[in-house]
């Protein structure tokens, strides 16, 4: 393997990974919109190709949420994903100011909640948080 790790990739390359991995391809426009408001983006490539992404929305506040976190399945297993959050979390940390604590969230792939636990992310519920939720909706 030859990674380069970058901040830069199409929407057609976001589909070509959350294909990679099951998921659902969203239209070219809108991965191109969520890539282009995305605060930190990682974009990891082998000879040139796609292999794993990743990106985070902070707010310069106190909240940031990491989504996205995608490796093609030939390529899990070698740190790659753990490269990108922990760079995705560094930056993050970078731009916050002195004295800041940050609140980091996640919408964790089923059955992946064990590689965040390795980072600190904690499961929901818990004795402070209840649960985690998420809705989809269409226009």
């Amino acid at each position: 393997m030859n990674l380069q790790y970058g901040d830069k990739m199409t929407g057609e390359e976001y589909n070509e990974l959350r294909i990679s991995v099951g998921w659902r391809p969203i239209t070219e426009g809108q991965a191109e919109r969520g890539l282009t408001h995305t605060t930190f983006l990682t974009a990891v490539r082998d000879e040139g190709r796609i292999v794993g992404m990743g990106r985070m929305l902070f707010d310069f506040g106190y909240t940031a949420y990491l989504g996205d976190v995608i490796v093609r399945p030939e390529y899990q297993g070698h740190g790659i994903g753990r490269q990108i959050v922990e760079g995705l979390i560094d930056r993050t940390m970078d731009a916050a100011c002195e004295g800041d604590r940050i609140m980091f969230i996640l919408g964790a792939a089923k059955d992946k909640e064990p590689f965040y636990e390795k980072f600190g992310f904690k499961r929901r519920p818990n004795d402070f948080s209840g649960d985690g939720m998420s809705m989809w909706r269409g226009k």
